[in-house]
C-alpha cells in the first residue's frame, strides 16, 4: 500500500525495494520458551506507531546489532528479519528516516514499519502475529547471544 508522500516528514522516504530485508532487534523479554512472541513486530507507545528496523541494504545483521548493544546501549539477543513486500503484504509501509535532521541520532540505515495508521490495537497484533510468523520461517539472521 504504497503512500502518495504527503504524511512523511522531510528526509523520510518509503522503501520501494520489495526484497529489502529489515533488521529486527530481539529484545531477551520477547523469547518465552525459545519462541519468540509477536511483540517482536509490535509498536510500544514510546514508539507512536513507529517500529524501528535497520536496512540490511546499509548494513549487516551482526553490525546493526553491535551498533544497537554497544553504541546504543539497548539489549537484544539477536536478529530477525521481515522484508519489504511482507510488510507491505499486510497492509503497512517500510520508511526510511535515516537522513531526518530532527537533532535525534539514528543508527545507520535507520527505518521504520508504519503502524500510525493502524489505530486498533487488535489489527496491530494481528498484523504483527503474521510478521512474526514470516521472521521465524527465516530464522535467526545473527545470534542468538547470551
Amino acid at each position: 500500500m504504497p503512500t502518495d508522500g504527503s504524511n512523511l516528514r522531510p528526509g523520510e522516504f518509503e522503501i520501494t525495494d520489495q526484497e529489502e530485508r529489515l533488521w529486527r532487534q530481539v529484545h531477551p523479554a520477547w523469547v518465552h520458551e525459545g519462541r519468540v512472541t509477536s511483540q517482536l513486530f509490535s509498536p510500544t507507545p514510546k514508539d507512536s506507531g513507529e517500529l524501528s528496523v535497520t536496512r540490511a541494504s546499509v548494513v549487516t545483521a551482526e553490525a546493526a546489532h553491535q551498533h544497537h548493544t554497544d553504541v546504543m546501549g539497548l539489549k537484544s539477543i539477536g536478529v530477525y528479519c521481515v522484508d519489504v513486500t511482507e510488510v507491505q503484504d499486510v497492509g503497512l509501509n517500510a520508511v526510511d528516516d535515516s537522513q531526518v535532521d530532527d537533532g535525534e541520532q539514528r543508527p545507520p540505515g535507520h527505518a521504520f514499519v508504519d503502524y500510525k495508521g493502524v489505530s486498533s490495537p487488535k489489527q496491530q497484533k494481528r498484523r504483527a502475529s503474521i510478521l512474526r510468523d514470516k521472521a521465524e520461517k527465516r530464522g535467526w539472521q545473527y545470534g542468538p547471544t547470551t
